[in-house]
């Protein structure tokens, strides 16, 4: 099978669009990718250099994909090799990385990148493929008896310290149903161990985080807990999070390396599409505090197969861009297409 050409027809809006990611994903389920251009010829791996990657991600957030590109072989297939970038503290250091050409890729949060990517107009990097589907949640009591997100209204939402990304995907939720998150929600910065006790104590009347810290509040306490709102349902769940990007010196210099990356993470989403199970075992090394069946069961409930490039990627990302707008952070008059075409690259 070959990947989706990178040349669609643009006969449907941003919002039309949703729809049909709907069959991408099941369609990437057939097979492998084995380029990405169906004009391109497949690629032999004796026709390929052995490609070092220098990459940072936080330590905490998600990059499943690329730990099974990595132990199933498909990164080893292109040669690529990857060189994790050590003691990253914060996404600030990140970008700073990436400007100074110190790493060549690195993943973060499509609601990190945007931001200073809408500062900087693209100086460091670019975005290239999303890893995968969002992975928030925002969790309340039965006893609240909280039953929608405008019952938030003039109340207190536990958030962690440097929880932007979280913060800014509910404060876009709760601005859809008229809240204003500056004026009409009261954030509650807490420690990670304080957050429940907070919750159940009714010091808060909401609490919001990201999987995999976010999926095991829920998970151990069901009885007590439930998810109010999310990232898992509806038009959100066939939204992109995490994305990889890379570096302006990386993409002029190594061009070809790109689509070799691009394909093996590709190849790694059908993997583990079509290998949950098995993807729950590999990853036991990564959330040594999870059990298997309890990522597998975190697994089933989010959204992957999200691993998309091209017009898919920034089509996505206009639409973050639109929602950016409803906010007020950025203006109405700016062209979020034609921006969004300038945030990532083309393979």
């Amino acid at each position: 099978m070959t990947p989706f050409s990178n040349k669609t027809k643009k006969s449907f809006n941003r919002r039309n669009l949703l729809v049909g990611l709907g069959a991408i994903g099941s369609l990437t389920g057939m097979g492998l990718y084995h380029s990405i251009n169906k004009h391109d010829p497949e690629i032999m791996p004796q026709d390929i250099s052995p490609q070092m990657i220098r990459i940072a991600y936080l330590k905490n957030e998600e990059n499943q994909l690329l730990t099974i590109a990595q132990t199933k072989g498909f990164l080893k297939h292109y040669k690529i090799s990857l060189d994790p970038i050590a003691n990253i503290k914060n996404k600030t250091q990140i970008f700073d990385l990436l400007k100074t050409n110190q790493c060549d890729a690195a993943i973060l949060s499509i609601l990190d990148w945007l931001p200073q990517l809408l500062k900087s107009r693209s100086e460091g990097g670019k975005l290239m493929i999303g890893l995968n589907g969002g992975d928030f949640r925002l969790l309340v009591t039965h006893k609240q008896k909280i039953q929608r997100l405008m019952d938030l209204a003039n109340l207190s939402i536990g958030i962690q310290p440097h929880s932007e990304k979280e913060k800014l995907f509910f404060s876009i939720l709760l601005r859809r149903k008229g809240i204003n998150p500056d004026l009409n929600v009261k954030w509650v910065e807490l420690e990670k161990d304080e957050l429940l006790p907070a919750l159940l104590s009714g010091q808060i009347q909401a609490l919001i985080g990201s999987d995999p810290f976010i999926w095991q509040i829920l998970h151990h306490n069901n009885k007590k807990l439930f998810q109010l709102a999310g990232s898992q349902t509806g038009s959100w769940s066939q939204r992109i999070n995490y994305v990889l990007g890379i570096s302006n010196h990386f993409q002029q210099s190594n061009p070809l390396a790109l689509k070799y990356l691009a394909t093996a993470i590709r190849n790694a989403s059908v993997w583990q599409s079509q290998h949950i199970q098995e993807a729950s075992q590999i990853l036991t090394d990564e959330w040594q505090k999870m059990r298997p069946e309890e990522i597998l069961k975190m697994f089933l409930n989010e959204n992957r197969n999200m691993a998309i490039i091209n017009d898919n990627l920034w089509e996505q990302v206009a639409q973050y861009i639109d929602e950016f707008k409803l906010l007020g952070q950025v203006p109405n008059s700016l062209k979020s297409g034609r921006i969004a075409k300038q945030f990532c690259v083309t393979l």
